[in-house]
């Protein structure tokens, strides 16, 4: 029987002679990866980075004293994530079925919170040559979390910037 290390460095030195027969990562990627969702029936799409996790609609505390986009706050896995909704913020006259809602955990700044939106549609890859500076018609309210969008075929999908949502003044007034 050989030596553990000896042997260690065989499979180390097998590993990368079989390795230089295996094509090459193509580092330079021209893709933007995002996460849509949808707010009713316009559809967005957001970088990334910006979201950390997707969660289905965890048990939550009302929280007293704030506006009415505040849902609560939950305990998901021993951390409180404070809850919004985003169609809420958006529109406050809207009603929001919160059973097929999700989402979105976005962490910036060192705060977490959670973003509840109707629905999560996946990741979705855009080439980009299909970024586009044409804005689709979005909600007054909107505009200011909407920088670009990416055009396929006939769709637009407008690019909401978390960030700038939870940067917004409005956003970090939430009680009342």
């Amino acid at each position: 029987m050989s030596d553990p290390f000896q042997r260690l460095l065989e499979l180390e030195s097998l590993c990368v002679e079989r390795a230089a027969a295996l094509p090459a990562i193509d580092t330079d990627i021209h893709e933007w990866v995002g996460v849509g969702f949808n707010l009713g029936d316009t559809e967005y799409v957001s970088k990334m980075g910006e979201v950390v996790e997707i969660l289905d609609l965890p048990q939550y505390t009302k929280v007293p004293g704030v506006k009415s986009w505040v849902i609560g706050i939950a305990n998901v896995r021993g951390s409180l994530l404070p809850l919004m909704d985003l169609k809420g913020f958006i529109d406050p006259r809207v009603l929001v079925n919160r059973k097929q809602c999700r989402v979105l955990v976005v962490r910036h700044k060192g705060t977490e919170t959670g973003l509840v939106v109707d629905g999560v549609t996946g990741l979705k890859h855009f080439s980009l040559d299909e970024q586009t500076s044409e804005l689709p018609k979005v909600d007054a309210e909107v505009k200011p979390f909407i920088k670009n969008a990416f055009q396929r075929e006939e769709q637009l999908w407008p690019v909401f910037s978390l960030y700038e949502l939870v940067d917004d003044e409005r956003f970090l007034h939430a009680s009342l």
